[in-house]
């Protein structure tokens, strides 16, 4: 007879597998730690999928599979590039191939991707559900494709569900009934095999407050992300460094999603532009950290004395992305300090006047429940995210 597993968006079942499950759903999504057992009275048990056979049964069952909710999915197929212009792109191909291989019995060429959205979420809302193949028109096939057109690519498939889904929406995977009957064994379901993220920096301490400053404000996305070990590699800390880990990378046509960080300084924007005389493969992105507000109008100390200026490109380091608390000493900016003169950029390399102490200041403020005036580090984390959108 069989088992069947089954991914439930807020209450509605689709990727229905007879006997396995899909893997490849699992590691876009999903994590290890979301793997959960638990027990669940058998009246809980989808209707769409059991219809009224457990509407009076008595008892538990333990519910096996993943649990997450609707925000944490999307976030995690943004990072390797999902996005609503991804997915409206990717739409409009699976048109084009559905046609050519006329697949259905309709048209679909005068339907949006607007269109295909609001049916989708209309579908769900409305608890509409069909176990028959029907291509007749689009809601039928729909309800029978688990809520995808042919030829769609299964990160744009998922994120269209999801982008029709409130962000605190449930979205489990029912493993239950595979793993009961054999087909599955739990140690192997739990075994996600998720695509990590290579981030490279010009230094060590880029590292340590980068990444942990993920693992607090996106603990969801934490693992996701692989940093470069200066310690145990012995690896050489520079912005001039880190143009030839990409350099030998791309030569090497290394296929790993690889992300590296430039400081927004003098040094790191002077060494930045050496890539774009190479061919850097799509899958390696190289970004400076982003211009902020604060560094707009900040103090510095030079040979010209005490002075305002906007230090963007100029000595944006980690520590100017810890937040004006940090930053604030009695009462004061800790000023940017002045050191060297870039001859061929014609323009100073600053950094702030006493890092040890920002630096400091920054961990203790990791620790704390609530972490206020986040907004350059948001921005400085939001970039790597954005990275391959």
């Amino acid at each position: 007879m069989g088992s069947y597993s089954q991914i439930i968006f807020a209450d509605y079942p689709v990727f229905n597998n007879k006997n396995w499950y899909y893997q490849e759903i699992v590691q876009l999504i999903f994590l290890p730690d979301d793997f959960i057992s638990e027990k669940r009275r058998y009246s809980t048990r989808n209707k769409l999928v059991w219809g009224d056979a457990y509407d009076n049964k008595k008892g538990i069952f333990e519910f096996n599979g993943f649990k997450q909710t609707v925000k944490v999915c999307k976030d995690r197929l943004e990072i390797f590039g999902a996005s609503l212009k991804k997915a409206k792109r990717d739409f409009q191909q699976a048109k084009k191939i559905s046609q050519q291989e006329g697949f259905y019995d309709f048209s679909l060429s005068g339907i949006t991707y607007e269109q295909y959205l609001l049916e989708i979420k209309n579908i769900i809302d409305s608890k509409e559900k069909t176990y028959e193949q029907l291509n007749t028109n689009l809601r039928e096939s729909l309800t029978s494709e688990d809520l995808g057109i042919y030829g769609l690519s299964l990160d744009s498939h998922l994120y269209s569900i999801l982008s029709v889904m409130s962000d605190n929406e449930i979205v489990e995977y029912d493993l239950t009934d595979v793993i009961n009957g054999g087909w599955v064994k739990k140690s192997q379901a739990q075994n996600v095999d998720y695509e990590k993220i290579i981030i490279l920096t010009e230094g060590k301490s880029d590292v340590e407050f980068i990444s942990n400053s993920i693992a607090k404000l996106f603990p969801h996305l934490k693992d996701y992300y692989h940093f470069i070990d200066f310690d145990e590699y012995k690896v050489e800390s520079s912005a001039s460094a880190l143009v030839k880990l990409i350099t030998s990378f791309s030569a090497a046509n290394v296929k790993h999603p690889i992300i590296a960080l430039f400081d927004n300084d003098t040094a790191g924007l002077k060494e930045m532009k050496k890539l774009t005389s190479i061919t850097v493969p799509p899958n390696i992105k190289f970004l400076r950290y982003p211009d902020i507000a604060i560094a707009k109008k900040y103090p510095t100390v030079g040979p010209t004395g005490k002075k305002k200026m906007n230090v963007n490109g100029y000595a944006c380091s980690i520590e100017m992305y810890f937040g004006s608390d940090v930053l604030m000493r009695d009462n004061e900016l800790i000023p940017i300090q002045w050191k060297d003169f870039e001859e061929k950029e014609r323009k100073y390399q600053g950094e702030i006047a006493d890092k040890k102490y920002v630096q400091e200041r920054f961990l203790k403020k990791l620790q704390q429940n609530n972490m206020i005036e986040i907004n350059e580090m948001m921005e400085l984390l939001n970039g790597i995210f954005r990275a391959y959108k």
